[in-house]
């Protein structure tokens, strides 16, 4: 009886570790290991709701690598993976704890800022900007300009949006206005 307990108990904790592992892997990006876009949506919107309940602001920056496809023309699909990866640890490293990080598709990636104002927003997004544009990531030499950077834009809860897809949608419009002024 003893073996039989032990043994389902072992089978319990397998099965337990199983789960968390499938959990994480549903709601992590496999190559960056930040959030997908499934699973930081879900998030986004408590944010939303936890920011107008409390009525403090909530930054959005959405982001992707300038001529990325050219960087994986150039240096092939490899580095490109190497790459995004590269960004999803800078990407870590230059957030707040609280803030929420995601690779949002291809070479997009989106933060979300809790009890972040407008201003406040704009900072952290330049110093984000500003990590990657100092980096030296290998091959960027063959990007344009000599150098890869980002181009992004901020939205701002509740000020912009109060629902995730309007929300995102207009940090992606300012992202956008970014690509067309000029990038970086």
């Amino acid at each position: 009886m003893f073996q039989l307990v032990t043994h389902l108990g072992s089978l319990a904790m397998v099965t337990a570790q199983q789960r968390s592992r499938l959990a994480d892997q549903a709601n992590h990006d496999g190559l960056t290991g930040l959030l997908n876009k499934n699973a930081f949506q879900r998030r986004l919107g408590d944010m939303i709701v936890e920011s107008e309940r409390a009525a403090r602001p909530l930054g959005l920056f959405i982001f992707d690598i300038d001529h990325f496809k050219n960087y994986n023309d150039t240096n092939g699909h490899t580095a490109g993976d190497e790459l995004l990866r590269r960004f999803g640890e800078l990407l870590k490293n230059s957030v707040r704890p609280d803030d929420l990080c995601c690779r949002w598709g291809g070479e997009e990636f989106i933060v979300a800022m809790p009890d972040t104002d407008g201003a406040s927003a704009h900072q952290a997004s330049e110093r984000i900007r500003r990590a990657i544009e100092d980096y030296p990531f290998k091959h960027q030499e063959k990007q344009p300009g000599g150098n890869l950077t980002i181009s992004g834009g901020v939205a701002m809860a509740p000020h912009d949006a109060t629902d995730v897809t309007a929300l995102t949608r207009h940090a992606d419009e300012a992202l956008y206005k970014s690509k067309h002024n000029g990038r970086n």
